[in-house]
């Protein structure tokens, strides 16, 4: 009795879960609710996991846009940090999939790049806007447009660039320009390649440069010409005016120039920021 007992409030339970109402007091239906209790179970977790799916498709897609505008317009992430104003971790996650956008944040990645949120949620081409097309006024007026030299200067071994030319504007707060007190006139900007001055300045970031520093006043991190190499180095002094060229990351050992070395190296200006102030 007890065991017939316990059966039925457990099937009661369950029939109640199930949506069936009262339940009937034949034991034989026992397997019947519990397959349909079981049946029901499913079709939730498999439209759980379809909406789950449509959702992370979503995601991707969004992602693939919001990267492909962003790189349209400012070349790579860590410029556009200043000017969509997310910190370059949050916008790297975004741009990757690995993480919901924000309304807020979707709007400030739309305008500054210049198209709609529905064109980055929904991909609809007819609410784009020409990439070419300018920032809107109110975003315009608050940037300068600082040219982007045409050289990749290396963190590690020189890489040759002799004629470094201007081959884009990007644009940068004047706010920070202002912050950095670099006027804008002495401003630009340029791509590092190699590791050597991790964690300080990631590979492949944009890096800003304040041309006024032809001889480093204070130790600090610069573009140095070398023959016919840029680099970007930490400069200390050594001893009898010898020049000692550092890497910020341990791997890489220091530089010591001395005599005809040391002579022929030139500054091109100090790096004042590179996705945050340095």
């Amino acid at each position: 009795m007890i065991a017939c007992f316990v059966q039925l409030l457990a099937i009661g339970v369950l029939s109640r879960k199930a949506g069936f109402g009262v339940l009937t007091t034949h034991v034989d239906g026992t397997c019947d609710v519990i397959i349909e209790y079981e049946r029901r179970c499913q079709l939730k977790f498999d439209d759980d996991a379809e909406k789950a799916s449509k959702a992370m498709d979503n995601r991707v897609s969004m992602a693939a846009r919001i990267d492909d505008v962003i790189k349209r317009r400012f070349k790579t992430r860590e410029a556009a940090v200043p000017v969509v104003g997310i910190p370059l971790p949050s916008l790297d996650r975004y741009c990757r999939g690995e993480s919901d956008v924000p309304a807020t944040r979707l709007g400030q990645i739309a305008r500054a790049c210049g198209v709609t949120c529905d064109f980055l949620i929904f991909g609809d081409v007819d609410a784009s806007v020409s990439m070419s097309a300018p920032l809107a006024s109110d975003i315009e007026g608050d940037v300068a447009f600082v040219p982007l030299l045409d050289v990749v200067a290396s963190a590690g071994p020189g890489i040759e660039n002799p004629f470094p030319a201007t081959i884009d504007h990007l644009p940068f707060p004047k706010r920070w320009l202002a912050e950095l007190a670099v006027p804008e006139t002495f401003a630009r900007l340029l791509e590092l390649g190699g590791d050597s001055m991790e964690p300080t300045i990631r590979d492949r970031s944009i890096c800003l440069l304040d041309t006024r520093f032809q001889t480093p006043r204070v130790e600090g991190i610069y573009a140095l010409i070398d023959g016919k190499d840029v680099r970007i180095k930490r400069i200390g002094r050594g001893w009898e005016g010898k020049i000692v060229l550092i890497s910020d990351n341990e791997r890489y050992d220091s530089e010591t120039l001395a005599g005809p070395e040391a002579e022929a190296l030139r500054i091109a200006g100090k790096i004042v920021w590179a996705g945050g102030k340095i």
